[in-house]
């Protein structure tokens, strides 16, 4: 199929100048060109998409969630209780409303098994709406460690890579690995490492050989230092507490070294610390906390944007407001926030190639608003039209069909 979309203006990319009264050309769902309309005509037997009182964009990427989850206290903790189908059909329903608020990927950092990757495969073929999913299956993490309850427990350097391999053979896209104990799991220390330097080391080097990049969730400096040394692609959190204490580890050369290897950063901003735009600057009480991410912004850490969402007061379509999180108390320009959201996200999930861009031969995913979002990005609060490998999915916040 031949569709030519034409847009009011066009932004192929975030550090891009936006294109006014744009055009795209997109043949089964790959952009085959971009440009200004006049110099890019509608093909006769092309199908038409009007966008012309919008401005387009690539579509949104959340970078962390837990499809299974729900927004409800304790709901990730309940999964042990629930059935799979019962999941399943969850999960589905948060792909469908992460969908219609213009989130056209998500990378889900965790389910139960393997029914995330089942449900990626059910949108990949048509059989229910959905983003483009990327999953890790179940994550991995100590016996009675931070989310054990999902059912991956495993240490010693052999059980680790036995269970990079059972998620391998299960066909997750990734490995997730719970490096440090988390809030929601009582009785696990987020500031601690759970695994030693070995372990890290044979679960990022077994990935890597079967081809797979590999996450580390990690709070505490401790374990955000020795994921590092271990060769992990990403960090999700990378809250940088303290090994002991209440307060903060923030290490700049642990930094330096995350940007001279090209690690990328996922500081999940969850529905119980998200600080809209207009509430933001010195004067809020969670300022402080935001100190970590300002100083990694200005390091030019590798930033992807994400949610959390699936967990405490997190839903799924609550990445436009993390987004102005990033920009009101992480110090970035709405461009950067942008960039952290599409290209930049797509790079650290390596689908750069594919999303991420609206260039030719990416995919056709994106999202039409009203007004520009390199100047304000609340007008993403609001998505008039959202398309996938170039048609319309939803629209004004109900998906199609």
């Amino acid at each position: 199929m031949l569709t030519w979309i034409r847009c009011g203006r066009l932004i192929t990319r975030a550090d891009l100048p936006a294109v006014e009264d744009g055009a795209l050309l997109v043949r089964a769902g790959v952009i085959e060109a971009v440009g200004p309309a006049q110099a890019l005509p509608a093909p006769p037997e092309a199908q038409i998409v009007d966008l012309r009182p919008w401005t387009a964009l690539p579509g949104l990427i959340d970078a962390h969630v837990h499809l299974v989850g729900s927004p409800e206290p304790g709901a990730l903790l309940a999964t042990s209780r629930e059935t799979d189908a019962w999941l399943l059909l969850r999960a589905a329903a948060n792909a469908r409303a992460a969908l219609a608020a213009g989130i056209t990927t998500v990378r889900d950092c965790g389910g139960r098994g393997d029914l995330v990757i089942w449900l990626a495969r059910a949108v990949t073929a048509g059989l229910v709406p959905g983003p483009r999913i990327v999953s890790c299956g179940t994550p991995i993490t100590v016996t009675g460690g931070h989310c054990h309850f999902l059912g991956l427990e495993a240490e010693g350097v052999d059980g680790v890579r036995r269970a990079v391999r059972q998620m391998h053979k299960a066909g997750a896209d990734f490995i997730k690995v719970m490096v440090t104990g988390g809030g929601l799991t009582a009785g696990s220390n987020p500031r601690a490492s759970q695994y030693g330097a070995a372990e890290l080391a044979a679960m990022a080097e077994d990935a890597h050989r079967l081809g797979k990049r590999i996450a580390g969730h990690a709070h505490g400096t401790e374990g955000i230092r020795w994921a590092v040394a271990a060769g992990f692609d990403t960090l999700e959190h990378c809250s940088w507490l303290a090994r002991y204490g209440e307060g903060r580890d923030y290490a700049q050369a642990v930094v330096e070294e995350i940007v001279s290897r090209g690690i990328y950063v996922c500081r999940t901003i969850a529905g119980f610390e998200r600080v809209p735009m207009e509430e933001a600057g010195p004067h809020h009480p969670l300022w402080a906390d935001y100190a970590p991410l300002r100083e990694m912004a200005r390091s030019n850490v590798r930033l992807m944007a994400g949610t959390d969402a699936g967990i405490d007061h997190t839903p799924f379509n609550s990445l436009p407001y993390a987004m102005e999180t990033m920009a009101g108390m992480g110090g970035m320009s709405p461009a950067a926030v942008l960039a952290a959201a599409t290209v930049q996200a797509a790079a650290g999930l390596g689908l750069a190639s594919q999303i991420g861009c609206l260039e030719p031969g990416r995919r056709a995913d994106l999202i039409a608003v009203d007004g520009d979002p390199l100047d304000d990005l609340r007008v993403l609060r609001t998505v008039r039209a959202v398309l996938r490998d170039g048609q319309i999915v939803a629209q004004d916040g109900k998906v199609i069909g």
